[in-house]
């Protein structure tokens, strides 16, 4: 579905560097911005925008293109609420999950849009705090892929990083949480050195795969055994629904 459609002349745009109300007009020049679908049919906005010419001598800007408020992004290519759903997919499936729902919402979007979408946001303010937050996630991350690892912890609750180990040792881990009780859950993965730390430092904290790792496991496993998934949970879902 295509919608053509134009800003209005001679109405004032204020310049963006210095704040001045602007009305001459350099050019005109055509964008092409993707929309939300409707009725699952996907949406291009062709807008016809102007350029204008900033009359302020001291302004650092000679021209600057006039924005349309709930409509354009200054070098997007998409409308915010678009931008605000591939960064929520982005947010909830990371690249090829978040690609293939985008999909079934008639959004075309490959999975390096969607990572760069999340390198893009800012990082969370850092924690002081003392003691563990109740669910605590921890994983490894490489400074240098392949050879460098070192150990990320993270509040899953807020999803705010709350220390970067050098190392991904059981002994510096079993020495952060000792230093950091009150843990009740700890989301890992199967790294059999988390694993150990966790046991030793917070014997009572209920141990559980994170989500990334259980999916993953599942993708690797045999056919025949994704099969039998499929079976069991189909099952499942209908003897809860003949009760």
């Amino acid at each position: 579905m295509h919608v053509t459609a134009r800003t209005p002349e001679g109405r004032a745009v204020v310049c963006p560097a210095c704040g001045t109300s602007a009305r001459r007009v350099h050019s005109r020049y055509q964008r092409h911005l993707a929309d939300t679908a409707i009725a699952g049919r996907p949406v291009v906005i062709d807008l016809s925008v102007r350029r204008l010419f900033c009359d302020q001598r001291a302004c650092s800007r000679c021209t600057f293109v006039e924005q349309v408020d709930g409509l354009t992004i200054r070098y997007q290519r998409c409308t915010p609420p678009l931008h605000s759903l591939l960064v929520a997919l982005a947010l909830a499936l990371a690249g090829r999950a978040g690609a293939r729902v985008a999909a079934d919402l008639a959004v075309a979007v490959s999975r390096v849009t969607l990572i760069s979408l999340l390198m893009a946001l800012p990082d969370p303010p850092a924690t002081t705090a003392t003691s563990s937050p109740r669910v605590l996630g921890m994983d490894d991350f490489a400074s240098r892929k392949g050879r460098t690892y070192g150990t990320i912890l993270i509040d899953v609750d807020t999803s705010a990083v709350i220390d970067l180990l050098p190392d991904r040792s059981s002994e510096t881990l079993v020495t952060w949480l000792a230093a950091h009780p009150g843990a009740e859950i700890i989301c890992r993965d199967r790294d059999s050195s988390y694993s150990r730390a966790a046991t030793a430092a917070c014997p009572d904290a209920t141990q559980v795969a994170d989500r990334f790792h259980l999916l993953r496991g599942l993708s690797r496993a045999p056919p025949a055994l994704r099969v039998w998934q499929r079976i069991t949970v189909g099952d499942a879902r209908g003897h809860r629904g003949r009760r």
